[in-house]
C-alpha cells in the first residue's frame, strides 16, 4: 500500500550540498528560505498541503588562490501524478526528494500528515 502521509507546509526539508562550485577549492553551500506551492482548499491540521516547492542554495568559497567564489543552484520539487479526491492530483508525499543539476544540493519531503477521507 502506498504511503498515505502528505506534504505540508514546511515539511520541505533542505540539504546543502558537498561539491564545490564550478572553480572553487574550498567553501560551503547555504539553503535560502523554502517556498511552497500549495493547494487552495486542502488541509491538514490546519496547513496547506503542497505540490511543489523549491529554495535557492547559495555557495560562498575560493580559488586555491584565495580569490573569492560565488554561485547559486536552485532546486525544484514538484508531486508526482498521484491520484487525489476530486480531480486533484499530485501532492507530495513522505520520501519525495529532488537533487540539483550539479552540486548535490537537495530537497525531501518529511512528514508525518496523513491525509484521511471521511
Amino acid at each position: 500500500m502506498a504511503d498515505k502521509r502528505v506534504a505540508v507546509t514546511g515539511d520541505v526539508e533542505a540539504k546543502p550540498g558537498t561539491k564545490m562550485f564550478t572553480g572553487a577549492a574550498s567553501g560551503t553551500w547555504t539553503a535560502g528560505p523554502v517556498t511552497y506551492t500549495s493547494y487552495n482548499h486542502l488541509s491538514v491540521g490546519g496547513k496547506s498541503v503542497i505540490h511543489g516547492a523549491n529554495c535557492t542554495f547559495t555557495f560562498t568559497g575560493s580559488t586555491s588562490n584565495g580569490a573569492p567564489v560565488t554561485g547559486s543552484e536552485t532546486v525544484t520539487l514538484q508531486a508526482g501524478q498521484t491520484v487525489l479526491q476530486k480531480g486533484l492530483s499530485g501532492v507530495l508525499r513522505n520520501g519525495d526528494t529532488a537533487t540539483g543539476d550539479k552540486f548535490d544540493n537537495e530537497l525531501e519531503v518529511k512528514t508525518a500528515s496523513v491525509l484521511s477521507s471521511n
